[in-house]
């Protein structure tokens, strides 16, 4: 790893996924997506139609609706009169591409940014059910489906209002440089970089989804945290989620080589499409938060678990040490002191001293009472081997 790579990979959150602890829940995504799509394929399909529905409002104006309009505003205009058809009759060829134009770009900014905000309700559904697939977690689908809506909805409606948004401005430019170019021969230089920097971030938001999307479902992260986890990551990975983008996105455009090719993508969209997209979306999202997140983690516990079991083995040494330490000490201290007492000498003990005479007496009461302390403290002479026969005082 290089030293850019270290750094991003240090400032990600770390947290454990909500997966399960079996045998397919980590690894071999690419197998696992493969068993997936070999065990479920009636599910898969009806997963896709569950998805499809939500993506249906878009799909009736943009595919449906709008060809209809477009003849319509066509209907009554007069495209020949250049060839002498119809005396007086002015030709209308350009009010009707103009016309055509605009209806396209009206439709287009009424429909995407809404479109997308429903359709997010469908896949955070989808993902949800994807996730549990992927993990080995046995899927009741339509319960699991509406269980995904309700815990990750918020998350994914607010990012694709700004796909919407996005999206917009890609195709109301693409549209209005078409226009410009069919009408005037050429649109102006600050069209082209609309259009430009509008499909580049449009481009960098479908890399965004392909981490953002699976982390949603499978982590229990903050806001900040997922939006900074899937930023950190995507430009780790960033070169494979771009070729990954490539290769999804180019399949769709295919469509525009003619109308046979395109009926059979729209085809395929509405039957399979939708669902194995989220797949590999799902299965790329794991693998990559496997290797970025997961892997760090189990590294951390392996280094932590190293450290309480070096901890373990110098408490035990210590502790086979400690009596004999402790003996020695004791003896130390013991010789230590009995020197101290040699060169301090005889010390006058606490009983030996006068106590005092309380302060409440008299003078004359106090000198009776140390008289009679006096004499009760007096020796008593006994006799010794000099006057033998000497009556005890």
């Amino acid at each position: 790893m290089s030293k850019l790579t270290q750094h991003l990979a240090s400032e990600i959150v770390l947290e454990r996924d909500l997966a399960p602890k079996s045998e397919n829940a980590h690894g071999a995504r690419s197998a696992r997506m493969r068993a997936v799509l070999g065990g479920n394929t009636a599910k898969m399909f009806t997963l896709n139609i569950l998805t499809v529905l939500f993506a249906l409002p878009m799909i009736c104006v943009l595919i449906i609706w709008l060809p209809i309009e477009e003849s319509n505003a066509v209907a009554a205009m007069n495209f020949s009169a250049n060839l002498g058809i119809g005396y007086g009759a002015v030709d209308q060829t350009l009010e009707g591409i103009a016309a055509i134009y605009n209806l396209r770009q009206l439709f287009i900014l009424c429909t995407l940014t809404p479109g997308f905000m429903i359709m997010s309700i469908g896949i955070s559904g989808a993902m949800h059910v994807l996730r549990n697939y992927m993990w080995g977690v046995e899927v009741k689908l339509l319960r699991h489906f509406g269980r995904g809506i309700a815990m990750h909805w918020y998350k994914f409606l607010p990012v694709f209002t700004v796909g919407g948004l996005l999206s917009t401005s890609a195709g109301y430019s693409l549209i209005e440089v078409l226009k410009r170019s069919a009408l005037y021969g050429s649109a102006g230089a600050g069209y082209y970089v609309w259009l430009v920097f509008s499909f580049i971030f449009c481009f960098f938001f479908a890399m965004f989804l392909f981490i953002y999307m699976p982390m949603c479902v499978a982590y229990r992260f903050k806001a900040g945290q997922l939006l900074k986890n899937t930023c950190l990551i995507g430009l780790i990975v960033f070169v494979t989620t771009l070729l990954l983008v490539i290769l999804l996105g180019g399949i769709p455009l295919i469509a525009i080589a003619n109308d046979i090719v395109m009926y059979l993508i729209y085809g395929f969209f509405l039957l399979f499409g939708f669902s194995l997209y989220l797949l590999i979306i799902t299965a790329y999202g794991q693998y990559a938060c496997e290797n970025l997140i997961e892997a760090q983690l189990d590294v951390k516990e392996e280094m932590e678990a190293k450290k309480a079991e070096q901890e373990r083995k110098a408490a035990i040494k210590q502790q086979a040490k400690q009596p004999k330490n402790q003996k020695g000490s004791a003896v130390a201290a013991y010789k230590k002191s009995r020197k101290a007492n040699k060169n301090a000498g005889p010390t006058k003990s606490a009983d030996s001293s006068e106590p005092e005479t309380p302060t409440f007496v008299t003078p004359e009461e106090a000198e009776k009472i140390k008289a009679a302390k006096q004499a009760e403290n007096k020796p008593v002479y006994k006799g010794g081997p000099y006057n033998k026969g000497k009556k005890k005082r």
